[in-house]
């Protein structure tokens, strides 16, 4: 594999143009969004709804391109560092999260008061009375 100084994005891309393939070809392939390869290139990781997605995505990638998906994976979790990715210690992530446990705690106390919660449940439970 390619030198250990290269992040995951830098080997997937270089592999990519080695084998002169193109995002969208890529994409086609992996039925990937065009977005999410261009995020994982870039080590935008943050981009992409999830942890989950985001190893699924790399595996994907790097069996499209001829690549070991569990080095390549071993490499990204190494890159990531601890667990919950690049940015889990930032001050904006635990905003975020402090954010979210207000949110929910709100929506619950609003539907335990008999309220309806701010986020929508769909179609309405009960028809209007006329």
């Amino acid at each position: 594999m390619a030198t250990q100084s290269m992040t995951v994005g830098q080997l997937l891309q270089k592999q990519r143009e080695e084998k002169k393939l193109s995002l969208e070809s890529v994409a086609q392939k992996t039925r990937i969004k065009v977005t999410f390869l261009q995020a994982i290139e870039e080590d935008a990781f943050q981009l992409i709804p999830s942890e989950t997605y985001v190893r699924g995505f790399i595996r994907c990638y790097a069996k499209q391109i001829h690549l070991n998906p569990d080095e390549i994976l071993n490499h990204y979790r190494n890159q990531a560092g601890p667990p919950g990715g690049l940015e889990a210690n930032s001050p904006a992530a635990s905003k975020r999260h402090l954010n979210r446990i207000k949110n929910h705690l709100f929506d619950f106390l609003t539907t335990m008061a008999g309220g309806t919660p701010a986020y929508s449940l769909g179609k309405p439970l009960s028809r209007a009375k006329d």
